[in-house]
Parts: structure tokens; C-alpha cells; sequence
């Protein structure tokens, strides 16, 4: 049986890279589950923090913010904000095992409305 493609929309605000790398981690966990995906970092307000001056500026030139576009393409998104992602994994880690999950469970569901099982 072939395995339905799933599209994994990571969505992340970091101005010091701390979220970002557990967005990154995220992606990676889609990734090995064979999902596709896209990283999009929400707009900051123009936040100065010194200290995060060169990260800010490399992800503000790396990263678009999410679109419509990105939302309708996706099967699955995963939020990370506030240093965690879903509100509860904090480190890499749990993160890469929480995208792993999240685009696991996403196929299982898209393969069996396939089949016309009761999902």
C-alpha cells in the first residue's frame, strides 16, 4: 500500500534562536516520518536585544513569514513560541520526536479516509 504524502507546516517566533531550534527539531522528526515540510518564523516587532542582534538579523533574512498558501498546503502544523513547542515539548529531543508523531498520526488518518475507515 502506498502511503499518503503529508505536508507539515512548522510555524515558530524566536528572536534568539531558542524556539528555532526546537522548530528545527520538529522538522527533522517530520522529516524522518517522510513528511514534507516548511519552516515559517512569525514577524517580530522589531525587537533590539542586543545579545540576539546577529541571530535576529540571519533569521529575519532566513525565514518568511506563514501565508494562506502555506496554511491550505499543509495537513498538519506544528506552532513553536515561548520556547516550547505545542506548548509543552522544550527540548530538541521530545521536539524531534513530536514532529516524528505529529506526521505519523497525520498519514495514519489521511490513509485511512482513504480506505473509508471511520477515523
Amino acid at each position: 500500500m502506498k502511503l499518503s504524502a503529508v505536508n507539515v507546516l512548522v510555524i515558530f517566533y524566536s528572536c534568539c534562536g531558542e524556539t528555532e531550534k526546537l522548530a528545527l527539531a520538529a522538522a527533522v522528526g517530520a522529516v524522518q516520518a517522510r513528511a514534507s515540510i516548511r519552516m515559517r518564523r512569525l514577524t517580530d516587532c522589531g525587537e533590539d536585544i542586543p545579545e540576539c542582534k546577529e541571530t535576529l538579523a540571519r533569521m529575519r533574512r532566513e525565514y518568511v513569514p506563514p501565508t494562506q498558501a502555506d496554511t491550505l498546503w499543509a495537513d498538519a502544523v506544528i506552532i513553536g513560541m515561548n520556547g516550547t513547542i505545542a506548548g509543552v515539548v522544550n527540548n530538541p529531543a521530545d521536539a524531534t520526536a513530536w514532529g516524528k508523531k505529529i506526521a505519523s498520526d497525520t498519514r495514519s488518518l489521511k490513509d485511512a479516509a482513504k480506505s473509508g475507515e471511520d477515523v
